[in-house]
């Protein structure tokens, strides 16, 4: 019974959890800002780099479902960035991954499309050739399997783009857009 109740709870091991306000506060420490910055990347506004958003998206998955992520990322040296100029980076990179992500999705779903338009011709195929031929012996059996396995894995294929992988990104969306209960960018307090 005790180490279903530590597996129930164990967030509230590495984060401070308020279950009243459905809320888990997770801290980020950096030395600057350009830290979180991808530094290969010339734009004009920086853009955040894949291992800070990681954390973004991680600390989504290591809080309790439902409940909202309190972020709070410190830094040593703002470099002369401020507290609201380092939301709005931090709001903008939201929208442009999401952005980013459509446009993937979109590319995604069309593959599946073909796959499901291929997969039809090699059902609709197999049907024909196996009505019309009779007589095949072996060999008609190993077209048949063949035929079945090819139509098989497409329209498998097909489905898991359009329904888990749609899923998935969806909920990484929601998630980026309902689940933050607030972001904090700041300098460290020494002491």
């Amino acid at each position: 019974m005790e180490k279903t109740e530590e597996f129930l709870n164990i967030e509230e091991e590495f984060f401070d959890v308020d279950h009243k306000n459905q809320c888990t506060h997770v801290q980020l420490e950096f030395h600057r800002p350009a830290d979180i910055f991808d530094q290969a990347a010339i734009t004009k506004i920086p853009v955040l780099n894949d291992d800070f958003m990681e954390w973004v998206v991680a600390a989504y998955e290591h809080a309790p479902r439902k409940y909202k992520i309190d972020l709070e990322v410190s830094f040593e040296d703002m470099d002369g960035y401020s507290e609201e100029k380092m939301n709005d980076i931090f709001r903008k990179n939201v929208v442009l991954t999401g952005k980013r992500s459509i446009r993937k999705a979109g590319v995604k779903n069309r593959i599946a499309l073909g796959l499901v338009g291929v997969g039809v011709v090699l059902l609709v195929s197999m049907i024909f050739l196996l009505g019309f031929w009779k007589d095949g012996g072996i060999a008609k059996e190993i077209v048949s399997y063949i035929f079945d396995i090819a139509t098989t894995v497409t329209l498998w294929e097909a489905l898991t783009i359009l329904l888990v992988e749609n899923k998935e990104r969806r909920d990484l969306h929601r998630d980026l857009a309902r689940r933050f209960a607030s972001v904090r960018f700041h300098q460290k307090v020494s002491g």
